[in-house]
């Protein structure tokens, strides 16, 4: 009996010091994340829209939506972050939009956990976003024929095309970028399951948003 309640105390104590360790860390480590976070989201902002200061107007449903303005105070452009199922598992997205959301301007997965060497062709590869970045016009030219460079085609392509933001995109295999129109989106080779869910994602995204939008009575 005396050992029975000796090891029932000791798993009572063992409890209550791991809840108590287990409240610290997290008190300690949630700051640090949601600074990550902010920090993630404000660099996919500055590069998805750079040259203007973002104010965030729609948080709802999951959905989060910025307007990106310009010193002068004209609009340059909205960026908006949407999630959903991918092949894996949630695939966490930001995107651009025009001033007046008619066109997508860039996309950046923020995070996912796609099929490596597949899948996570899905994202922006490091040295695509250096040249983005230093690029006025966006436009990288013949590699957004690469079904490997998915998400290209959504910064634009052909001098100045851009992708459909009237959520009606829809995936097309076995064609290059340069042969779709703005309502097609090229698939990858071998990850259609993925290109899908990105395609998904948006047209969700911006259906969504415009209805929020006429909801506050435009924006």
């Amino acid at each position: 009996m005396k050992r029975t309640l000796h090891m029932l105390v000791t798993l009572m104590l063992v409890g209550m010091f791991s809840g108590g360790s287990l409240s610290l860390v997290n008190d300690w480590a949630d700051p640090l994340i949601q600074a990550n976070q902010a920090r993630i989201r404000e660099e996919a902002i500055a590069f998805l829209v750079p040259g203007g200061v973002s104010e965030q107007v729609v948080d709802q449903d999951g959905l989060a939506a910025w307007r990106v303005m310009a010193e002068d105070a004209t609009l340059r452009g909205w960026v908006v972050r949407y999630a959903g199922l991918g092949f894996e598992a949630r695939i966490d997205l930001m995107f651009a939009l025009d001033p007046e959301r008619r066109h997508i301007t860039g996309l950046r997965v923020i995070a996912d956990s796609e099929t490596p060497g597949l899948g996570t062709w899905i994202r922006l590869r490091r040295e695509h976003e250096h040249a983005l970045a230093a690029s006025k016009e966006r436009d990288l030219g013949p590699l957004v024929n690469d079904s490997k460079n998915f998400p290209l085609q959504f910064f634009g392509w052909g001098g100045g095309q851009r992708l459909s933001a009237a959520g009606d995109l829809k995936v097309v295999k076995g064609r290059q970028r340069t042969d779709l129109g703005p309502h097609e989106v090229q698939s990858i080779t071998a990850a259609t399951v993925s290109a899908q869910a990105v395609v998904d994602i948006v047209n969700k995204a911006v259906v969504k948003l415009d209805a929020i939008l006429a909801a506050q009575g435009g924006a």
